[in-house]
């Protein structure tokens, strides 16, 4: 482009911005000092206190403050001439007389001339609301001040009405028709609405089976501008009415700010008290001038009973922590509960942490919890805490956690004598951490390295086994001495464990580390030796540990696990369940044979004063072919010898020539005795005893016997 072109382009520029005239922009802040409830027609006075405020900018306040003028414009809204024109000594003067720093002056009803004679402007709005959306414009054209629309209120006015009634939570009413209804709210939609003398109607329907009852104390509640002073109602009835209910307002003092009542304590009676009211909700009609007629449901009729609901059903994993219910039970109706029968809450399926009770709504002490052995068997509700008045709510809460054996539903009973039948109400569920599928195992009395016997326990969800955290399983469990648990096989799938080890009859191990999926761990070849005190029968399997449950002693167990059969007697031929064989002892050697092998005792048999040979107890079963275990001692009755010896149990006692023989008391020819520690016992009486056949070479002082 060349140079001249360039200079055409900038002149024209120039001329086109010259051209536009330039203008002053006005800045003031504008808006009202307050918001008021607006009712349609209902005038704004001067003691409303409403004002449009204008604050010039601090560059504008100076010449504003010589006399900058501009107008107020009113839609839906009417100024009032006098507020504004009023008389000073018989002459008519323009300005409102509360305004501040101007000059207000009426110029028709909806519009004002406003002349600055300060910086900042509290110009004064008089006038009343008409129907749809009252507002005030200002029209700052030519002048120093904003231009600007401002509403009067959030929403259009539609209603002369300036009160509304509402009704708080419905109240329970028994049968019997006695109680109170709800409290009633009147309040101001514009204040001053409310005043000394209002009256309140409240009215029952003519087909109601009640009637308002008077006499008590009705009370009443100022509310928000209203709040604190002395306000009452007198009540009576309409033209001796009962279904009518008359109430006069009294102690209301002015106010500037929206207010209204709370009227508490209303009651009603059967219309006939010998006949029960009618069941359903009841609703009366509120009426009072400027306010709309309200039909409000103010109760419920309802037949004597308690009503028991949770908040939300939980769900807990068994063995590990709990988790909080919240209940509540209420009456359906005024003394529902008896106050001389107290109710009972059992929890089935699940167990209540002990301390974790908690009463939200309900007197104090209400409701406590009962304990047996450090654990929570019940809670116990105090109905003489109850209130006489009211229908009864009581919400309480508590922490349920499932031990490791249980699962399903969780169920609290609510019993009392006062109940027809026991209340029962879901609150939840146990789900189970591990699940566990076991084939049992059937081992014979007096045999040692006995295999069998599985057990399998699978994860329900992924780390339910944590990591660090030992499993303990245990057979018969503090039932029969002569298990013994000696070696075991134990495998893992997706979940690592260990330091596997049998200990005191335990197969144990630890999670050491947590599965990504289900964990399996399974066992198997459980070795296990029975001694002959072991009776015949069934015997459960335990699975504990902290892997397994928080608390120590908390199991899940397996019903009858190990099967306990007939007496071994593979190498027990003989008829009185004994091994075959002989054995030979001398009075006077340690040395003795057994089937021809030599042993040797730590004390010599010898021949008491009866002519009876005496051996060590301990020998003479070895001899009989009695497994050790299966000889018992005890301090009992000064010293007592139980010999388990085939189909046989034999009992005796030293200083007793008596003994028993399977339960039988059967009389020696010589008595037990006890020499330096050890219990010697006629070895030929013994061997009658057990069936044994005997033979005494009196040439060799050899005592042999035979088992055939």
């Amino acid at each position: 482009m060349k140079l001249r072109q360039k200079l055409a382009m900038v002149l024209a520029s120039a001329m086109i911005v010259t051209a536009v005239p330039v203008t002053t922009m006005a800045a003031s802040q504008n808006g009202f000092n307050k918001t008021l409830s607006i009712v349609a027609d209902q005038e704004i006075t001067s003691g409303s206190g409403l004002f449009l405020n204008v604050e010039y900018s601090d560059a504008d306040k100076v010449a504003a403050a010589k006399g900058d003028v501009f107008f107020i414009n009113a839609t839906d809204f009417e100024f009032t001439k006098e507020a504004y024109n009023h008389t000073e000594d018989g002459k008519v003067v323009a300005g409102h007389t509360t305004s501040t720093g101007a000059k207000v002056e009426w110029l028709s009803k909806t519009q004002l001339k406003v002349t600055a004679e300060a910086g900042e402007l509290a110009i004064a709005i008089v006038g009343t609301p008409k129907k749809g959306t009252p507002a005030i414009t200002v029209d700052g054209e030519d002048s120093l001040a904003t231009s600007g629309k401002y509403t009067l209120t959030g929403s259009e006015v539609v209603t002369d009405k300036a009160l509304v009634a509402t009704a708080g939570s419905a109240k329970n009413i028994s049968v019997d028709g006695e109680g109170q209804i709800a409290d009633i709210t009147v309040e101001e939609k514009t204040a001053g609405a409310l005043k000394n003398g209002s009256v309140i109607t409240v009215s029952l329907p003519n087909s109601s089976d009640l009637d308002f009852k008077l006499g008590s104390d009705i009370k009443v509640e100022g509310l928000r501008g209203l709040a604190g002073q002395d306000v009452k109602v007198k009540a009576q009835y309409r033209d001796n009415d009962k279904k009518v209910l008359e109430l006069t307002v009294e102690g209301i003092t002015s106010s500037t700010s929206r207010g209204g009542i709370k009227i508490k304590g209303i009651e009603v009676q059967a219309e006939n008290p010998r006949y029960e009211v009618k069941t359903g909700e009841v609703k009366v009609t509120v009426k009072a001038d400027k306010m709309e007629d309200a039909k409000l449901v103010v109760a419920n009729v309802a037949d004597f009973g308690v009503k028991l609901n949770v908040e939300e059903e939980v769900e807990v994993v068994a063995g590990k922590d709990g988790k909080t219910v919240k209940v509540t039970l209420e009456e359906n109706a005024i003394a529902s509960l008896n106050k001389r029968q107290d109710v009972y809450f059992e929890l089935e399926g699940a167990n209540i942490v002990k301390d974790t009770l908690k009463v939200t709504q309900g007197a104090e002490g209400i409701l406590t919890q009962e304990t047996e052995k450090d654990e929570v068997t019940g809670l116990t509700l105090d109905t003489a805490k109850l209130s006489d008045t009211k229908a009864n709510k009581v919400v309480f809460e508590f922490e349920v956690e499932g031990k490791a054996s249980q699962t399903g539903d969780v169920v609290l009973v609510a019993s009392s004598r006062n109940f027809e039948k026991d209340i029962e109400l879901k609150v939840g569920t146990v789900k189970e951490a591990v699940k566990v599928e076991a084939e049992a195992m059937t081992v014979k009395v007096g045999l040692k390295g006995q295999k069998g016997g599985k057990v399998v326990i699978t994860e329900t969800e992924a780390e339910m086994l944590p990591r660090g955290k030992e499993i303990v399983v245990e057979v018969a469990k503090d039932k029969a001495n002569g298990i013994h648990v000696v070696d075991a096989k134990v495998e893992a799938k997706d979940v690592q464990i260990k330091n596997v080890k049998v200990e005191d009859g335990k197969v144990k191990f630890v999670i050491d580390r947590t599965s990504n999926e289900l964990g399996t761990i399974t066992i198997t070849d459980i070795e296990v030796d029975t001694d002959r005190t072991v009776p015949e029968g069934e015997f459960d399997l335990t699975i504990g540990g902290s892997a397994i449950s928080k608390h120590a002693d908390d199991v899940i167990t397996v019903k009858d696990f190990l099967v306990v059969g007939t007496p071994n007697t593979e190498d027990n031929n003989a008829s009185n369940g004994l091994k075959k064989g002989t054995g030979i002892f001398k009075v006077g050697e340690r040395k003795y044979t057994i089937n021809g092998e030599t042993k040797e005792m730590d004390a010599a048999p010898y021949i008491s004063k009866a002519n009876r040979v005496m051996v060590p107890v301990r020998y003479v079963s070895d001899v009989f072919g009695v497994n050790g275990k299966d000889v018992l001692f005890s301090k009992e009755n000064g010293g007592t010898i139980t010999i388990f010896a085939g189909s046989r149990v034999l009992q005796v006692v030293n200083g007793s020539n008596i003994a028993l023989v399977n339960g039988v008391k059967v009389p020696m020819d010589e008595k037990v005795t006890i020499i330096d520690g050890r219990t010697y016992v006629p070895v030929g009486e013994m061997a009658r005893l057990l069936d044994v056949e005997v033979e005494w070479s009196n040439e060799t002082k050899t005592a042999t016997f035979t088992n055939r």
